[in-house]
């Protein structure tokens, strides 16, 4: 008896070892993969690691640069850099019919060895680089006077990260002055790009990104359009004194300019034709100067655009809603976008769980709800995919934007 007890007992003590490693297995077992993430990329200009982009950018800020666009300051020193070309060129209207430039860069520990001639900064621009919630580095700024609104204000008001040279208790010597042309002072501050990181540090900013714009990009670069353009010419207001001229090279695929006095080429060229105002500010060399000058000052808020890419051209919209900005394509049925999208989101996820190793793709249409109705409102689905929109892809690359007056003579010509 004593004998069938102890194998009675040996049994269900082996039982619950059993159940006991068992238990003890399937807590340590590996849980469900979440779904993979799409890889970081640039996110102005869509390449990818494997195009060179370093995944460590994706925590740090935009950085955006005020540089001169005046005939003297040409040809600027890093705007054709073979390496760290920048990623974005906006070039605008600011006052007294000139441009000037601002360059957008996803990561700031990749700059040209020289950047400039750096200049002061004007509220449209200060503006334009919040859209990527982008640290702003320049060479003085405007003043508030009258109805005319500074940059100084946008800055203090919109609590916008910049630095300033002239207020720059400047340690790592990021700033300087080139002796090589015999031209004005103001045409030759310049930037030192080794030193950008450090000084970012040293000024305490927020270095990883808030919510801003991301553009959307092809995977594979296309034709925009069946429309031809191989010849572009920009016109950004009557008041602007000079024109820009693109051409486009079969050889490389890319959109060239000499007006800058150098060979710039860009993948995209696009075109933002935007509301302007122009606002008089008397005295503006201190108290009791004669002295005057005219502001251009964008709307920012909406407009129709082009966008040029592979030798054709499209015409789009554009808005800014919550701080970033959108591109749409207006050809595109939302709808139609959005069910395409659910597909090949769902093909790209069972790509990646079957081979870690593919390359999560981007696609190609984003379908966005963005209906305006009251609050409150109920909406069947039909009706808000009749109200939606979809944005419009870039091909990966640079991108130069045209930044145009749709009421005061800003027009593009193509053929």
């Amino acid at each position: 008896m004593k004998k069938e007890r102890s194998k009675i007992l040996l049994v269900m003590l082996l039982c619950i070892t059993m159940i006991g490693t068992a238990l003890l297995s399937a807590c340590n077992s590996p849980a469900e993969p979440e779904e993979p993430a799409p890889p970081a990329s640039n996110s102005l200009t869509g390449a990818t690691a494997e195009e060179g982009y370093d995944e460590a950018a994706a925590g740090r800020r935009v950085a955006a640069f005020v540089v001169e666009n005046a005939p003297d300051a040409r040809p600027q020193w890093g705007m054709d850099d073979e390496n760290y070309s920048p990623d974005i060129i906006l070039q605008g209207e600011v006052e007294g019919g000139i441009t000037r430039t601002l360059w957008l860069y996803a990561d700031y520990e990749k700059l040209p060895e020289i950047i400039g001639p750096t200049r002061s900064a004007r509220p449209p621009f200060v503006k334009f680089s919040e859209l990527f919630d982008s640290i702003f580095i320049h060479w003085g700024m405007s003043h508030s006077k009258g109805d005319y609104v500074g940059a100084k204000t946008v800055f203090k008001r919109d609590k916008v990260d910049h630095i300033d040279q002239m207020y720059l208790d400047d340690q790592e010597g990021m700033y300087g002055r080139d002796t090589s042309r015999a031209v004005n002072v103001e045409h030759r501050g310049i930037i030192y790009g080794e030193k950008v990181p450090a000084t970012i540090k040293n000024e305490g900013f927020r270095t990883e990104p808030k919510e801003y714009t991301k553009l959307c990009f092809n995977r594979v670069t296309e034709p925009v359009s069946e429309t031809a353009a191989t010849n572009v010419g920009v016109k950004f207001s009557e008041r602007a004194f000079e024109d820009t001229y693109w051409t486009y090279s079969e050889e490389d695929g890319m959109y060239h300019t000499s007006n800058f006095e150098n060979d710039l080429a860009r993948e995209n060229l696009l075109i933002l034709s935007d509301e302007t105002e122009y606002i008089t500010k008397e005295g503006y060399q201190g108290p009791g100067s004669a002295g005057s000058v005219t502001y251009c000052d964008y709307k920012l808020k909406s407009g129709d655009g082009k966008l040029f890419s592979k030798g054709t051209v499209k015409d789009i919209k554009w808005q800014v809603v919550d701080g970033k900005l959108e591109l749409i394509d207006p050809s595109t049925d939302a709808a139609t976008a959005q069910a395409a999208n659910d597909e090949n989101l769902a093909a790209a996820k069972e790509t990646v769980k079957a081979d870690e190793n593919a390359e999560w793709p981007v696609y190609n249409k984003y379908a966005i709800v963005s209906p305006e109705v009251e609050e409150g409102e109920e909406m069947t689905e039909e009706e808000i995919l009749a109200n939606s929109y979809v944005l419009q892809n870039l091909n990966p690359g640079k991108t130069w934007i045209g930044w145009i007056s749709s009421n005061n003579g800003g027009k593009v010509t193509a053929n």
